[in-house]
């Protein structure tokens, strides 16, 4: 990964046109300058899962460029990756109207430093109640040897934003993007934007652009600065409209709110990352709650006082506004402890390689309509222990009904390691179902 001084050029931007009428900039703040993008529309099949979770029925958005301020070193001020996209379906959506027997439950937060009343919420108690859990991060780069006229690259400073979610006896642990951390030398943590905690890294997930740091409370204690653990809530319930606040070191200047709305749930967005090289497939939801560089990393908080989400990325471009993307933290949160308890994420996995069922496919095989297709099973893998075999069709997972790679993917993941699940699948055009324990992997970092 390259690294850019704070005070480098302005960054270059050029047209880029996604859709006939509108022109719009795509700015990659790790790299200063522009890439291309392209709008891809996904279509549902006929029949969609019936599955509440955030994970299934998703708009795809293709190049979309991590965001928003992360400190990937030499990002500048809190560089991070910025993406673009344009939604052009201007049908208007009829208008809902609420039960009239519907009730909302009170939720009892963890150390309550405010009472907060859900049903008139009050962001200014929320946000006094939450803000000693949030920390602004600041990373700092090695210097690095190397040719030219300055004979080396001088060290970078960047900036981004965490929260306090878990602790043990000897540390608090703090929830941040990979990309805030990615390559740094040294990192501090700070919640008043004046005294600096030493921070170092205790897990990282590349993969899904997550890391866990983490401060000792004897350094806490020395500097007499007071934290509060954030409370996690529940992503899976928001709907489009709930209100909710971001908090973070927006533009590396310290600890600042603003308040928006959930803008869409159920979003996936394809990203490629910098600071690893890879492109990324991240599920997201969408707030207009005003984020920018210094952000990445910080919580999104509903109005309860309750972490919904990390604010990860940002839409950019002429005529876009208010496109901030968080990932859920009821799809992450497990992701969260594993890296505390041991530095890693483990991932369900079946041991088996699977591709869709084309067309050409059912028409030559007569094949199900739906499904993924076994290429391969590994020997000793939880599919091979429970039966499965190559050229089987999976056509369910736990009841669900798979319609492609990607809903089987996600369908996957959305377990954990040690989970028993029920696979049906097409053998000889008979249908049978089998009963696998999911086995643990940990990705390649």
């Amino acid at each position: 990964m390259d690294n850019y001084n704070t005070y480098g050029p302005s960054p270059r931007t050029d047209d880029i046109n996604v859709t006939p009428h509108i022109s719009t900039h795509l700015l990659l703040m790790d790299e200063q300058k522009t890439d291309d993008i392209t709008t891809k529309t996904h279509t549902p099949p006929p029949t969609p899962p019936t599955r509440s979770s955030g994970i299934f029925k998703k708009m795809l958005i293709t190049m979309l460029a991590i965001a928003i301020g992360g400190a990937f070193l030499g990002l500048g001020l809190g560089a991070g990756y910025i993406a673009t996209r344009h939604f052009m379906d201007s049908r208007t959506t009829p208008a809902i109207e609420m039960p009239q027997d519907m009730q909302i439950n009170t939720i009892q937060l963890e150390s309550p430093v405010v009472s907060i009343d859900p049903r008139t919420p009050d962001f200014t108690d929320v946000i006094a109640q939450v803000k000693d859990s949030v920390v602004s991060i600041n990373v700092t780069s090695a210097p690095r040897q190397g040719g030219g006229i300055f004979g080396g690259i001088p060290e970078n400073h960047g900036a981004g934003s965490g929260f306090f979610f878990a602790q043990d006896e000897e540390y608090v642990f703090v929830a941040t993007n990979h990309h805030v951390i990615a390559g740094a030398a040294t990192i501090t943590v700070s919640i008043d934007d004046d005294t600096r905690i030493p921070a170092r890294i205790i897990g990282s997930a590349p993969d899904y652009d997550l890391a866990v740091l983490a401060v000792t409370k004897v350094d806490l204690e020395e500097k007499g600065v007071p934290f509060v653990l954030a409370t996690l809530g529940c992503s899976d319930t928001m709907r489009m409209g709930d209100s909710v606040v971001a908090i973070g070191n927006a533009m590396g200047a310290g600890q600042t709110v603003t308040k928006g709305i959930i803008s869409a749930v159920d979003m996936q967005i394809t990203v490629h990352d910098p600071s690893t090289n890879a492109v990324l497939t991240l599920d997201v939801m969408q707030t207009d709650a005003a984020v920018n560089q210094g952000n990445s990393g910080g919580p999104l908080i509903n109005q309860y006082g309750e972490v919904v989400g990390i604010v990860t990325a940002k839409l950019f471009g002429h005529g876009i506004e208010g496109m901030g993307y968080v990932l859920p933290v009821s799809n992450i949160e497990h992701m969260l402890a594993d890296m505390q308890e041991t530095g890693s994420i483990r991932i369900p996995f079946m041991g088996i390689q699977h591709y869709d069922v084309d067309e050409a496919l059912r028409d030559m095989f007569n094949l199900p309509s739906v499904g993924v297709l076994i290429r391969s099973v590994s020997e000793g893998a939880p599919a091979y222990i429970a039966g499965l075999m190559e050229r089987d069709i999976i056509v369910r997972f736990d009841g669900e009904v798979v319609y492609g790679q990607q809903q089987f993917i996600d369908l996957l993941l959305a377990r954990r390691p040690g989970d028993t699940v029920t696979i049906g699948v097409y053998r000889n055009n008979e249908y049978m179902e089998v009963e696998l324990t999911l086995g643990s992997a940990t990705p390649a970092m």
